[in-house]
């Protein structure tokens, strides 16, 4: 069996301890055919039979075609003819010839035509890296000679280019010169077109952002007779646009022009970057300015020393409305007319202040310190909020924590008082009823009636008043009994105040769908605002005559109940601040009625309550 590999083919009868040196030994040449077509061999040992047979040519070719250093051993009889070995040799060329399959120096033949066989290998081989060698030596050769010819040119090109480099240099400076001068794309436009007219002859030069720069393209393609020469503009790798080169038509942009206006784009590339950040940064600008004028309260910056150093629109127009020593910008002077530092004054901290006005008002202050540069001082940003108007609605809101204190205590006192009423009127009906008419004591009878009558109408309309107001049905309620029952609540604070109080109510009955408690709870808010400005007026004109005026009024499709005080008139009509009014509109808006403020012509506070569709009775 053969081996994997073997570097001897023995064909013939040889003795089988030489497979052990690693020889395949073939019975024939067929058997030997079969076995070179997958191995190669470098010794090949036949007979001179072999050798003489039809095959034996092609199976040489084969052999030296698969590995052309492979030696030939032939196994001639002694007694075979020299001339026929001669012609064989020449046509075969053999290593070796013995004269037995069985000759004693038959293992140093074989090693012999071996040893020969890897010479032969070898020197194949270097005869290839030598004709490699040769080829490649020629190839460096002509490249080097290509290499010299090419270096001669670039010489030749670069000392041109050199040239044009100098001048274009000199263009690029003066043009980026010009772009960075620029503070628009216009003069952009202008100074690069001036700049570059020298360098590379431009006529014109135009910059467009995308997608306007693919249209001017086409148009000028299409319409005008010039040859341009189109760079994009980048922008954080961003195509932004395209800045235009054009001239005469007969004058092509080559590619040294091409590259020197790619590197004149860059620059503009880097303008325009420079004049949007420059837009951008004024932009802000002015949006910060917008939003620190747009602030309703006055907003300062001031420095150590208590001196303005900006202040916002509200400020600014408070500060004209006051007179203020001339030449001096310190904070405490222009807002609070102070000769010195308010008292409780805390930079950076929030602190309460009043000021010294004849009229005073009182501000909490939102101060908060800021660090405009390292090396100086900080300074600190101030906000006055105006609290004057929250403290008086928090003095009205602890009023009506007293007022509802007192309801309650007052619905007690009537729940009590109810019952001996009923006894006192029930006893005093019998007594009447007993006494004849001529009786000297029957006129006080009747006034102690009248005047039971008329503690139990009170304590009825303060039950009714304390009473849950979503309690009672919705109906036909009358307005004037809305008006009374509400009236009848203030009375006595009206009177208690001296605020003379006149009621106009027409004859017949006015009737609107809703709830009796709510209604009179909404008028009864809406009479307290009122009185509420003739409180605040009294207090600040002595000798002030209060008047309160209330009217009902109807025509076809409106009913109208008109509330008119000569109070403190307010600020803004339509939003009065009492704190009442929003629980009456919203009561008023869920009986489909309207509730407004407004200033009368003799600029007397008025309150309207419009009822779009009174109810109608035959």
């Amino acid at each position: 069996m053969r081996t994997l590999k073997a570097s001897f083919l023995l064909i013939g009868p040889w003795d089988s301890r030489l497979q052990e040196l690693g020889a395949h030994i073939a019975t024939d040449l067929q058997q030997a055919w079969h076995w070179i077509q997958d191995s190669t061999y470098n010794v090949v040992a036949v007979s001179v039979t072999v050798i003489l047979g039809k095959r034996f040519p092609e199976f040489y070719e084969e052999i030296k075609r698969s590995s052309p250093a492979t030696q030939f051993i032939a196994v001639v009889p002694p007694d075979f003819s020299a001339n026929q070995l001669s012609r064989l040799h020449e046509e075969y060329s053999f290593i070796r010839v013995m004269h037995s399959f069985n000759d004693t120096d038959l293992e140093t033949h074989l090693f012999t035509a071996l040893e020969e066989a890897n010479q032969r290998k070898q020197d194949e081989n270097l005869a290839v890296l030598i004709r490699e060698q040769t080829e490649k030596l020629k190839r460096l050769q002509i490249e080097l000679e290509e290499r010299v010819q090419k270096r001669t040119k670039f010489l030749t090109e670069a000392r041109r280019k050199l040239y044009l480099t100098n001048s274009r240099i000199e263009g690029f400076k003066v043009a980026l010169m010009a772009v960075h001068q620029a503070s628009s794309v216009t003069e952009i436009e202008q100074l690069l077109n001036e700049s570059l007219a020298a360098t590379v002859q431009t006529s014109w030069i135009r910059i467009f952002f995308s997608p306007q720069d693919e249209h001017f393209a086409s148009q000028v393609t299409a319409q005008l007779s010039f040859t341009q020469l189109q760079v994009p503009l980048f922008k954080h790798h961003d195509r932004i646009g395209s800045v235009f080169f054009l001239r005469a038509p007969e004058h092509p942009f080559n590619k040294e022009e091409s590259d020197f206006l790619t590197r004149v784009a860059e620059a503009v590339a880097l303008a325009l970057d420079r004049i949007q950040k420059l837009q951008e940064s004024e932009s802000m600008k002015e949006q910060w300015e917008a939003t620190f004028n747009s602030m309703s309260d006055p907003v300062v910056l001031i420095d150590q020393n208590y001196d303005i150093i900006q202040s916002n629109k509200a400020a600014e127009v408070r500060l004209k409305e006051r007179e203020h020593p001339q030449n001096t910008r310190k904070c405490f002077a222009l807002l609070y007319n102070r000769e010195e530092p308010c008292p409780g004054c805390q930079r950076g901290r929030n602190f309460r202040v009043r000021s010294n006005d004849p009229g005073v008002r009182t501000y909490d202050v939102f101060s908060q310190s800021l660090i405009l540069d390292s090396d100086k001082p900080a300074v600190f940003v101030n906000l006055y909020h105006d609290i004057t108007q929250q403290m008086k609605m928090e003095k009205q809101i602890l009023e009506s924590a007293k007022m509802a204190e007192l309801g309650t205590i007052g619905s007690s006192i009537a729940h009590e008082l109810n019952n001996p009423l009923g006894g006192v009127l029930s006893f005093t009906q019998l007594i009447k009823m007993d006494m004849p008419g001529d009786h000297p004591l029957y006129p006080d009878i009747l006034e102690m009636e009248a005047g039971v009558q008329r503690c139990k109408e009170i304590v009825q309309n303060l039950l009714g008043f304390t009473r849950n107001p979503n309690s009672d049905q919705e109906g036909d309620v009358s307005l004037k009994e809305v008006s009374q029952r509400a009236f009848k609540i203030v009375e006595l604070q009206t009177k208690s105040q001296g605020i003379e109080v006149r009621l106009h109510f027409p004859a017949e009955e006015i009737f609107v769908k809703g709830h009796l408690n709510l209604l009179a709870q909404a008028l009864k808010n809406v009479i307290q605002n009122s009185i509420d400005h003739l409180t605040d007026r009294s207090r600040q004109v002595k000798g002030f005559r209060a008047s309160l005026d209330i009217e009902i009024t109807s025509t076809e499709d409106l009913a109208t109940i008109l509330i008119k005080d000569n109070g403190t008139p307010e600020k803004n009509p339509s939003l009065p601040i009492g704190l009442g009014v929003p629980v009456a509109s919203q009561i008023l808006r869920d009986h489909e009625a309207d509730l407004e403020f407004y200033t009368g012509p003799a600029q007397e506070n008025v309150a309207k309550i419009s009822f779009n569709r009174p109810v109608l009775r035959s």
